[in-house]
């Protein structure tokens, strides 16, 4: 008889299925929730930056890699920042290599706050699979998502409400350099996620430590992300952890991530800062 097929085996196989559909559901009830700041402010950071990032399963080969570019520049006389990705491997929904350009505004006033995201993702000779488009509207309290998606000829649009501090999963690493690091207690903020779907998250400092990426050895901060599960907040330990490390030294530059590739329920992943250069200051 295999382990699996052992009936002890087959009711922990049941009650941790049963559990972490749970926490699922937790993630989605009691996510959405008012946040205990008034958001982010814009980032440090240099006239034009660049960079490349690799993904690789946790203890696995790579899994994916892409280019990508912040800058500062403005939008009809307002200060923003533009965040673009291209990309091309195996990522989470797709059962094949897939190619992917991403281009994210985030307004830069008072307060840093997402604008838009258009995505398109291909597979390898070009054929579309999903254009993608989301549109915040922060004096509504809301984001439009509209999805073209021609494998199953459909086209759909929708609204969700959002808190005023909202941050999205496009430009996060840029966005989460303004955190105040030495801060002793959480920062708690709501997050979009690519699914798409409102988290609570607390964004927990950890410690320093030094790591290395093939970019290079740096000290940086460790900040976990800490999903909110209201009455089962007790079951965090069960829960896969997820961390971005941010350089100590100003203006805290992204350089490593641990976690879902893409939400709940996707692979875990290690991105990792491969290139890196910026200009204009």
């Amino acid at each position: 008889m295999s382990p699996s097929s052992h009936p002890k085996s087959a009711i922990r196989n049941h009650l941790m299925l049963r559990f972490i559909q749970l926490v699922g559901l937790a993630l989605f009830v009691f996510g959405p929730g008012t946040a205990g700041t008034q958001g982010l402010k814009p980032p440090l950071s240099a006239a034009m930056e660049r960079g490349s990032t690799t993904a690789s399963l946790k203890g696995g080969p790579v899994r994916w890699k892409n280019e990508w570019t912040m800058s500062r520049e403005t939008l009809e006389g307002q200060p923003i920042v533009r965040f673009t990705e291209n990309g091309s491997g195996r990522y989470s929904s797709f059962d094949q290599e897939v190619r992917w350009n991403i281009e994210t505004i985030w307004s830069a006033g008072e307060w840093f706050r997402p604008f838009s995201t258009e995505r398109t993702v291909t597979d390898v000779s070009g054929r579309l699979l999903l254009k993608e488009r989301k549109s915040f509207h922060f004096d509504k309290g809301s984001v439009d998502i509209e999805r073209e998606d021609p494998a199953n000829a459909t086209k759909s649009r929708r609204s969700l409400k959002i808190p005023s501090d909202t941050l999205a999963a496009d430009g996060i690493a840029g966005a989460l350099r303004s955190l105040p690091f030495e801060r002793s207690g959480p920062v708690q903020l709501p997050l979009l996620s690519n699914e798409p779907r409102l988290y609570e998250i607390s964004f927990e400092m950890r410690r320093q430590e030094r790591v290395r990426v093939p970019a290079g050895e740096f000290e940086c901060y460790k900040v976990e992300l800490v999903p909110g599960l209201g009455v089962l907040n007790l079951f965090r330990f069960a829960i896969p952890k997820a961390y971005f490390w941010f350089t100590v030294a100003p203006p805290h530059y992204w350089v490593r991530y641990e976690g879902f590739e893409n939400g709940w329920g996707t692979p875990q992943v290690v991105l990792e800062l491969v290139t890196f250069s910026r200009e204009g200051f």
